[in-house]
């Protein structure tokens, strides 16, 4: 009952009339939040078949909370999760979310920041953070970690999920606003193609890897999901993918030619990096870097 009366006041807030047409008219717009309890099961699934993860009696805060889906789940099993976002709005519609279902704290900061990292520290120590495709989303990544390193308990984990802005599939599409080649673009040009405000940062992994590292969290366990099982398919893929990029890139699929000019600059600093991996790259850096959509794994901290 929680999770449809979320439903209508979500199709409210987005100016949808009515939760019928919302699962039905605009289905496939916003089928992340319709479906976001489900992914959180799903994913909450893995994390306790492939990880260990027993959630029982666990201090969990989920940061950059959104709707509530992943510790309203949480609270089910047994944690005590707290929810933390910088949006009113998505707070709101996360205490509707867990209404009869779980009493968590929803709370309203910054965890990249000193005033969120005072506000968290009176919820805690956390025995795991749940970091679930927010990283894209923190300009000061280096204070979200920071904090986090304050706030866990030694030996504490994170789970994180990223999505990899270099991957072919993400440039043909790139997965928050569905634009073509998005992706590769410095955010100072997103304005060009998208309407603001906008809060989307796509770094290489080696970033995150080094981040990581600086604020002493250790890569336990990579979980990135593929299916890539041959050498050769993949270089393949990855070549036909770049072609139906370049294929695309032609000036009548932009609005303008500033958008083009713009693109096509990006993209060819990107195939020629791509073009030459293809050659050398070996075949797990080639997936890692191309075809795996989202990094995701366990992070310990140390």
């Amino acid at each position: 009952m929680a999770h449809t009366d979320f439903l209508h006041a979500f199709a409210k807030a987005q100016g949808v009339e009515s939760l019928e047409t919302l699962v039905g008219e605009h289905a496939d717009r916003y089928a992340f939040q319709i479906h976001s309890r489900e992914r959180a099961v799903k994913t909450l699934d893995r994390l306790e078949n492939e990880a260990g993860l027993d959630w029982d009696d666990r201090r969990v805060l989920d940061v950059g909370c959104a709707y509530g889906a992943f510790a309203i789940e949480l609270a089910k099993r047994g944690a005590h999760p707290v929810g933390t976002d910088v949006s009113n709005k998505w707070l709101r519609l996360a205490a509707i979310n867990a209404t009869e279902e779980a009493d968590i704290p929803f709370i309203r900061c910054d965890a990249s920041s000193r005033e969120g990292l005072r506000t968290l520290e009176s919820h805690g120590p956390f025995d795991v953070a749940i970091v679930n495709d927010v990283f894209e989303h923190v300009y000061d990544t280096d204070g979200l970690l920071m904090n986090l390193k304050t706030l866990l308990v030694p030996g504490g984990t994170i789970y994180f999920k990223i999505p990899n802005g270099l991957a072919t599939r993400n440039v043909l599409r790139e997965g928050h606003k569905g634009v073509f080649g998005l992706s590769l673009l410095a955010p100072d040009y997103w304005t060009m193609f998208v309407k603001a405000p906008f809060s989307i940062y796509y770094r290489r992994w080696s970033c995150y890897e080094s981040l990581f590292a600086t604020f002493g969290f250790r890569h336990v366990l990579p979980m990135s999901i593929h299916s890539e099982r041959d050498e050769a398919a993949t270089r393949a893929q990855v070549a036909s993918d770049l072609d139906a990029i370049t294929a695309h890139l032609q000036s009548k699929n932009f609005a303008n030619r500033s958008q083009f000019l713009a693109m096509r600059s990006a993209f060819a600093k990107y195939e020629s990096e791509a073009r030459e991996d293809l050659e050398h790259l070996p075949w797990p850096d080639l997936v890692h870097k191309y075809r795996i959509t989202f990094w995701e794994g366990l992070l310990e901290s140390v």
